[in-house]
């Protein structure tokens, strides 16, 4: 490996502890809203809308920051991005109980937001500046490490909370200092939009130039699958299944680390298969996986090995549909389509769970985890589709 290269890893590796920890602060606070419930004397369903606040905020606000004309070379956007997300622990500290303890939350939950909001679009800017690495890898790299960050968080804040209470998480904010320490250490600079040349797309299939408007409805089918999975499967698992805390939490973050794997090792191999071949295969494949796991999760705690599977394969498809957002048709701008891609889909996932937090009352959890299979057969349908006009597309070129 060559200098060079070497120092780009270095960098990439610096983003992605940066990415991951933003994401880890939004990811603790699902797993306890059991115990929060009980602690601050409120209905479930309200601590799940205050706990949506938080992904809504962190991923609409990518939008406006997406917008705006990217002037600064200094990772110090992103530094102050992941200080602020480290407000998400104080969610768990509030000395009130009641309703106020919902808007206390809701507060905290818009402030942290911002921060892991601005980590995203400039953090992908950053990995857009790396010329070295493939940017199927660099991207699946970058945005997976962020969901294991999200479901890393998950078994970090059940465990504490089950072993030592709800008064340690506060101490998890020293994450957020030491985690940017190293993008002043790699010698990061972020390229200045309007110095960077749009690329463009491989002289093969794999990279295909894509409407931008398709590839955004997949990812937000997508984001909202992984919405749903993160915020309702551990508080099913605790609650109406009967598992320990800890176990729940666990199970989300095994699916993330299998999610991770499988994101990089599908992103390294998505320019010799082609990125839509593997979306629409993983998709597909991944319905009835999620499908399996859900009726056998309630009668064995061994199916938490099957959910890792099941990572590994189904969640490439939202850093694919990134990838290919980053080489679309469209008159957006980059850091647009990035703070779309990557926090518009998310926003959206955060409205749908507005809407099922209140229903989940009277149906229960469980019901409504299988809209994420469902979920999956219609991104994959829809991903298929847009490879039919994608080929008719390039014959008719031809």
């Amino acid at each position: 490996m060559t200098a060079p290269l070497r120092k780009e890893w270095f960098q990439l590796v610096s983003l992605t502890l940066a990415h991951a920890v933003a994401d880890t602060f939004v990811g603790i606070i699902s797993p306890i809203l059991v115990t929060l419930s009980g602690q601050y004397e409120v209905k479930l369903s309200l601590l799940i809308f205050a706990s949506s606040i938080l992904a809504f905020s962190s991923n609409i606000f990518q939008i406006p920051i997406g917008h705006l004309h990217a002037r600064l070379t200094s990772p110090i956007l992103i530094v102050g991005g992941v200080l602020l997300a480290g407000t998400s622990v104080f969610m768990t500290q509030l000395p009130f109980t009641g309703n106020l303890s919902v808007v206390g939350m809701s507060v905290l939950a818009i402030v942290a937001g911002l921060g892991v909001a601005t980590v995203h679009p400039e953090g992908l800017r950053a990995v857009h500046g790396l010329k070295l690495i493939p940017s199927s890898l660099s991207t699946a790299v970058f945005m997976v490490a962020g969901f294991f960050g999200f479901a890393g968080g998950a078994l970090l804040s059940s465990s504490l909370v089950d072993n030592f209470g709800m008064g340690s998480l506060a101490w998890l904010y020293l994450l957020a200092p030491l985690s940017v320490i190293p993008l002043y250490l790699c010698g990061i600079r972020l390229p200045i939009e309007a110095e960077m040349a749009q690329e463009a797309p491989k002289a093969d299939d794999t990279t295909p130039r894509l409407p931008f408007i398709p590839l955004f409805v997949i990812a937000s089918i997508l984001a909202i699958c992984s919405q749903i999975q993160a915020s309702l499967l551990p508080a099913y698992l605790e609650k109406e299944v009967g598992y320990t805390l800890t176990f729940s939490g666990l199970s989300f973050t095994l699916y993330g680390l299998g999610g991770m794997f499988g994101a990089v090792t599908w992103g390294a191999l998505a320019p010799r298969i082609g990125h839509l071949r593997i979306l629409i295969s993983v998709t597909l494949i991944g319905a009835p996986m999620t499908l399996i796991y859900l009726l056998w999760a309630p009668h064995s705690q061994w199916a938490v090995a099957f959910l890792a599977f099941t990572g590994f394969i189904v969640y490439t498809g939202f850093p694919l549909c990134i990838t290919l957002a980053r080489y679309s048709i469209s008159s957006l701008r980059f850091g647009q389509r990035m703070g779309l891609s990557s926090g518009g889909t998310w926003g959206i996932a955060a409205m749908t769970l507005w809407c099922l937090a209140p229903l989940s009352d009277y149906t229960g959890i469980g019901p409504l985890l299988h809209l994420i299979w469902i979920g999956y057969i219609l991104a994959g349908l829809l991903a298929l589709a847009a490879a039919q006009r994608a080929h008719y597309s390039s014959s008719d070129k031809e």
